[in-house]
């Protein structure tokens, strides 16, 4: 690990920048790939009607989202340079709870700021771009404001700044953020009702969580759990019982869901 972090820091700027974009573009393929597999895998069990079409709109916000997150990125490797940000090179056991800790703290700001992004003199801002997509596709992931992919870049990059976190930690809170954003964007529900009944997934939130959230902005603020919506009481009041549900979208939609004409 010492000897990754040290040719890390031997790179230039603009090797940074290319490697931060070639990443941020493999992880875009990567969740359209595995989220159409998913939709069309797990489509008897769709929570949110069929979208129509993607709009050259849509596409524009991916393209801008994926800049942006590969500038965070180069942000994020000029403050460690600099030695605003440090990280360990922690390994063991401990890098679980670590990894617990952070994802935490972070859903709690998500949560805070989402739910701030909702208020009226705000959500046209910004947070009403994303919401123009009721129906949620894998590419609705990243179809966002660019000041939303910004302030979301900046806020882990200030908590990495007072928080030196492991470097497997890090990337295990990497691929987290990316697996959530993505299960809670297919519009179809993975998981059969016997796991969902589980009790740990009244805690940890499920693919139709924020699929919720896009049918019903007034409710289910989190992003990893729902502790802070039922904290809150913002969590939609039908969210258990489709939970438990063989066919959840009959909870929410008795007649079926409509597709778009």
């Amino acid at each position: 690990m010492d000897g990754f972090l040290g040719w890390v820091g031997r790179l230039g700027a603009g090797e940074v920048a290319a490697g931060a974009l070639v990443f941020n573009v493999g992880l875009l393929v990567a969740a359209l790939l595995a989220g159409g597999w998913l939709v069309r895998r797990y489509g008897y069990r769709r929570v949110a009607p069929v979208p129509g079409p993607v709009t050259a709109g849509e596409a524009a916000l991916v393209a801008v989202a994926v800049l942006l997150n590969s500038a965070v990125g180069v942000a994020g490797w000029a403050l460690w340079k600099a030695g605003w940000i440090t990280v360990s090179t922690a390994a063991g056991p401990g890098v679980l709870l670590e990894l617990a800790a952070f994802t935490l703290v972070m859903d709690a700001l998500m949560y805070a700021a989402h739910w701030i992004a909702h208020r009226r003199r705000l959500y046209r801002l910004a947070h009403e771009m994303h919401h123009r997509f009721p129906d949620p596709r894998p590419a609705t992931l990243f179809a966002l404001h660019p000041l939303e992919v910004a302030g979301f870049g900046g806020a882990w990059l200030a908590v990495l700044m007072v928080w030196e976190l492991s470097v497997p930690a890090l990337g295990g809170y990497l691929v987290l953020n990316l697996v959530f954003g993505l299960l809670g964007h297919l519009g179809v529900e993975p998981l059969p009702a016997r796991v969902r009944r589980w009790p740990l997934f009244r805690w940890v939130a499920l693919p139709m969580f924020h699929v919720g959230h896009h049918l019903d902005a007034s409710v289910n603020f989190g992003f990893y759990t729902t502790v802070w919506d039922r904290l809150f009481g913002t969590v939609d009041p039908a969210y258990d019982r489709m939970r438990h549900a063989a066919d959840p979208a009959a909870v929410r939609a008795p007649n079926g869901l409509q597709s778009p004409a």
